[in-house]
């Protein structure tokens, strides 16, 4: 165990040296926060996505989506540089491995969360807009780990699969579709079955539980002018399953196919 803490330490300190991870982990997801707050706030919140119960687990989904691209680029520059071959003579096992590797990625999305619903409230404050709740808050954070332990082993597996050329590359595919198909500014709850097809992904699940935490409301339409409040529906309950089924599956993955990666370069 103190081998594993060691090498996430190590880790860890790479992960800090990485400028990507205050432009895009840290800088960026602000700067979406304070945009929409701004384009919601001039067009008088006629935007029902725009507002912060909304906005606060759309934006903060999609900002995890770049703890994936930090995960993967530290696997595979650790396997380009030959680092890994020379760790794999230590009794550390493939499980150790991933901890190591998953545990300061962790903490950067911790940290993350936490300035996502800090920045929200403090933009709420200039904006004089309603902001959620401090319970509430407390309730994204613990509603938001299960999203970014699924990006944390998602990166690991990129990582692993591809080098540190073209793995970048093909996160940012998944960090396009987090904005897109997460509903993080796109109102997916007027799109019908366009919807339901988010909700078997992993982003929109993380979202959709989210604003049902802070009691956003749904987008107006047509047919009902008043629009209702997210609730635990089917919706809901569908959400909480395909969270947790690819959780399991990606922190399963992730530890097959590093074990995979250290007999092949071993």
């Amino acid at each position: 165990m103190k081998k594993c803490l060691s090498f996430a330490k190590r880790n860890i300190k790479e992960i800090t040296r990485d400028p990507v991870v205050y432009i895009f982990c840290l800088a960026f997801p602000v700067v979406m926060l304070a945009l929409f707050s701004i384009i919601n706030h001039f067009s008088g919140a006629a935007t029902a996505t725009f507002d912060f119960p909304s906005l606060i687990p759309g934006i903060t989904t999609f900002s995890l989506s770049f703890i994936m691209l930090c995960e993967c680029l530290l696997v595979s520059k650790d396997k380009t540089t030959s680092l890994l071959k020379r760790l794999y003579v230590s009794p550390m096992k493939r499980s150790d491995f991933v901890i190591g590797y998953a545990l300061p990625s962790f903490v950067c999305g911790v940290i993350q969360i936490i300035i996502c619903i800090f920045s929200g409230y403090i933009l709420s404050l200039i904006c004089s807009s309603p902001y959620i709740s401090f319970a509430s808050c407390l309730f994204i954070f613990l509603e938001s780990l299960p999203m970014l332990l699924i990006n944390v082993f998602a990166g690991i597996i990129v990582g692993c699969l591809l080098n540190d050329k073209s793995a970048p590359a093909i996160t940012s595919v998944f960090i396009s579709a987090s904005g897109i198909l997460g509903g993080a500014w796109m109102p997916l709850d007027i799109m019908g079955k366009f919807e339901t097809f988010c909700l078997f992904l992993p982003f929109y699940p993380s979202v959709y539980l989210g604003r049902i935490i802070t009691g956003a409301l749904h987008t107006p339409t047509e047919t009902a002018l008043m629009p209702n409040k997210y609730v635990f529906d089917a919706s809901g309950i569908i959400s909480v399953i395909v969270l947790a089924v690819y959780l399991v599956a990606t922190a399963i993955l992730s530890i097959i196919i590093f074990g995979k990666t250290m007999k092949k370069d071993g």
